[in-house]
Parts: structure tokens; sequence; C-alpha cells
């Protein structure tokens, strides 16, 4: 005896089938449309893009993180680095009243298991002839917080100190130059500061300290 098959299994099996298309269809929805979840894959994905290489005394393409581009700046670019929390530089130059917008070297500095990037050049701000030194932090913004540091210079009895916190290489060097985030100095007061200052040729040589520290805030 063949199975009877009533309007009741009929309209069952109709829904089920329906009701399958529809799944289908709305998955096919959600799949397309992004939810809460692709949204923090790509802000995750945005906060872990490349760096640019930070170096400032030529143009350099280079991007990668942090620990790639340690390695770029001192196979190729030649920078040294610092161990400790402390420094001390000296910058000289012989003609000082002749300078264009010169780059004294990049100094990476190694603390607290982090790097920094310690820049001093010369810029002119509308026709004054300027410098200015900052440290930048080799990481992002977030981080670079919860650090502090000061930056002083010394001579013939006097001292200048600035004290910021230091901005991320997101940040390009010159971005933060104009900005004047850092140690400022006209080049009439750099050569004051000098300790060659009574030399006739007025040669520039200025020694910068400076340290780094944790806030315990953050």
């Amino acid at each position: 005896m063949e199975p009877q098959i009533n309007d009741l299994q009929i309209d069952s099996r109709l829904h089920e089938l329906h009701f399958t298309v529809c799944t289908k269809h709305m998955s096919s929805t959600i799949y397309q449309c992004p939810n809460d979840h692709t949204e923090e894959v790509n802000i995750e994905s945005q906060e872990k893009k490349p760096f640019n290489c930070p170096y400032s005394g030529s143009k350099c393409g280079v991007t990668g993180d942090t620990q790639w581009l340690l390695v770029h700046l001192r196979n190729d670019h030649h920078v040294e680095m610092h161990d400790g929390r402390s420094f001390s530089h000296r910058y000289v130059h012989h003609n000082p009243k002749h300078l264009h917008h010169p780059t004294w070297m990049l100094t990476l500095l190694d603390c607290f298991g982090r790097q920094f990037c310690l820049y001093f050049e010369a810029f002119h701000l509308r026709k004054t002839p300027m410098y200015i030194a900052f440290i930048q932090f080799m990481g992002d913004e977030e981080e670079a917080m919860s650090f502090s540091y000061t930056l002083e210079v010394s001579g013939n009895g006097r001292k200048l100190t600035w004290q910021g916190v230091p901005r991320s290489i997101r940040d390009s060097h010159k971005t933060v130059r104009d900005s004047q985030d850092g140690l400022i100095l006209t080049r009439k007061s750099a050569l004051f500061f000098s300790t060659d200052n009574n030399n006739s040729n007025k040669e520039l040589k200025l020694k910068i300290s400076g340290r780094v520290w944790r806030d315990q805030t953050h």
C-alpha cells in the first residue's frame, strides 16, 4: 500500500524548504555586510599598519614594524644606539651662519625595553634661523603617552630646559618640528650657549643632555 501524503505534510515540507532558502539568503546578506567583529578586525589591522622610516637625514621610503626599522636604521643608515635613560650629545658646526636646513644624524635611545629617536636640526621660523631638539617614540601614540623626557642645554652660567612627552613616529619628524614641540633655540641663543662662543668664528659647539622616564600614572 502506497504511503499517503496529506495536505498538512505537504505544507510542512514547503515551509521547511522556504525556511531553508530564506536562511541561506539571510546568511549571504550577513556575510556581505560588516558586523561588529569585522569592524574590530579592521581597527586592529589599522593599528598594526607599518611605520615609515624615521630617518631624517634623507628621504627614505622603507616601511615596517619597529624591529625591522631598528635593523634598517643601524645597517643602512648607520645610526648609533645609545643605551640608558640619560644621555648627553654634542652638536658641532663650523659655520652656523651659513646653515640651510641642516639635520644632524639621528640618534637612537634604548631604555625600558623601548626605543626612542633623538633629533636635532636647524630650520627657519619665518625668516629667523632656529634650532630644535626633540624625542620621538618608536611605537604608537597610546604607548608613547606613558613616557616623558627632558632636554637641557647649558653654558656660560645659563641653563634652558624642556620637558615633554615623546610623539609617536607615526608623525613625521617634520610634523613635530613644524609644531615646535621640543627644545627651541634661536641661532643667536644657540651660539651664546655654545661652549666655544668666544671664538671669533662663532663655531657652534652645543651640548644637549637629557633623560627619559616612564610616567607612573599610566
